[in-house]
């Protein structure tokens, strides 16, 4: 089994956030690689923003990533195996950070 890293969920989820952009919805697929395992999140997730007031101009900040379908799939040399992946935990770690 392939037990991601907190780097990885970090990679993974700063992907998703590229690919997501300035948009409220994404459906799609997110690729990311460690060493010779390639990690494919297909999703489909709702992004919930908040505006924050301050400076020139006000800003919009993702305040929560909800997903209405998910499967993480990971390979290592074209075999599938399995993993440990958690939509929650990658989720925490970005909009939260790392607070171990």
């Amino acid at each position: 089994m392939y037990e991601f890293s907190n780097d990885v969920y970090l990679q993974v989820a700063e992907r998703l956030m590229e690919v997501i952009g300035d948009r409220d919805f994404f459906s799609g697929v997110v690729l990311c690689y460690d060493d010779e395992v390639c990690c494919r999140l297909r999703t489909t997730v709702v992004v919930h923003r908040n505006t924050i007031q301050g400076g020139d101009l006000p800003k919009d900040v993702v305040v929560r990533v909800t997903p209405v379908w998910w499967e993480m799939s990971t390979t290592i040399g074209g075999d599938e195996v399995t993993n440990d992946f958690s939509f929650r935990e990658m989720i925490n770690l970005l909009l939260l950070g790392d607070e171990e």
